[in-house]
């Protein structure tokens, strides 16, 4: 009898293990895959232009709070802190482009382009690439293009065979952000503050339908050369075909920076937080952390 009285109990307990171990994973569902996500890094701001160094799985984004920017910093894999980069005092860090083909890192300033070096303390501006004010920076993977937006008006260039010449970019003339897949179909916020695509079978842009005025749009490739638009606290694929956007998650967060590194996690970044959302295996539903969380 007493046998019998403890079943009910063994049972709540298996229901709240079974709880704890579901919150845990804390599992949400982007396109088709079931993704963990992990807390790594806590701020005081949020982050934008978000960029990953494939070969160290480093994070940069620039650090803003309320209506200023704090400057760019770096989030090291595995690591208990985040600094922020040493910029010349006389430049402003804006944005970062990784060229994994000739092993550069470009910090984009208001007074042109430079170079980082982990191995150094400080950046050196004594030879800027340029004295454009740089907003952005894009380098295509498929032919490593590096295309640059400019100063208030957003401008796009591009660089010229490698030189330090750059040319306008015909296609999209200006731009608050774009990004390039390997089939040369182009994808970008329009000064309009609309999203638009520019296929390489068109002539003219097509807009996407169904998004209002924000100005606050996050694009980028991910790892299978599709564009990834967040926008409030939802992704979206975009697709060449359709003009309509496809709706593949929604968080309870607005989304600040989205970035992506080789081994398929996604790195999201919102006010006072940097997430990071790995693929679960069916055979590992609740994977290991192998990221410290960071506090700045």
């Amino acid at each position: 009898m007493k046998f019998l009285q403890a079943i009910p109990l063994i049972s709540t307990i298996l229901i709240l293990v079974e709880q704890s171990h579901a919150e845990k994973c804390d599992r949400i569902k982007i396109g088709k895959e079931y993704y963990k996500r992990t807390l790594i890094a806590t701020i005081d701001g949020y982050p934008t232009g978000m960029v990953i160094d494939p070969r160290t799985d480093h994070i940069f984004f620039l650090l803003n709070k309320r209506n200023y920017t704090k400057g760019l910093h770096l989030l090291k894999h595995g690591s208990l802190g985040i600094k922020q980069l040493a910029v010349p005092d006389d430049m402003i860090g804006q944005c970062v482009g990784i060229d994994t083909a000739n092993n550069i890192i470009y910090i984009g300033t208001n007074q042109g382009l430079i170079v980082y070096d982990y191995a150094k303390t400080e950046i050196s501006g004594e030879r800027p690439l340029g004295d454009d004010d740089i907003r952005s920076i894009f380098i295509d993977k498929s032919d490593n293009q590096m295309y640059i937006i400019t100063g208030s008006s957003r401008e796009v260039f591009r660089f010229m065979n490698g030189t330090t010449a750059i040319k306008r970019f015909e296609k999209i003339p200006r731009a608050y952000s774009f990004i390039i897949d390997s089939k040369s179909n182009a994808f970008y916020e329009y000064v309009d503050g609309k999203i638009y695509f520019y296929s390489a079978d068109l002539y003219e842009p097509i807009q996407y339908k169904g998004f209002t005025r924000e100005l606050k749009y996050v694009l980028q490739l991910n790892n299978n050369d599709e564009a990834i638009l967040g926008v409030k606290g939802s992704l979206f694929k975009l697709h060449v075909n359709n003009i309509l956007p496809e709706k593949i998650a929604q968080f309870g967060f607005k989304i600040t920076g989205i970035a992506f590194d080789t081994k398929n996690n996604i790195v999201i970044g919102t006010k006072g937080k940097i997430y990071r959302f790995k693929p679960i295996n069916s055979n590992d539903p609740c994977p290991p952390d192998d990221y410290f969380m960071s506090n700045i």
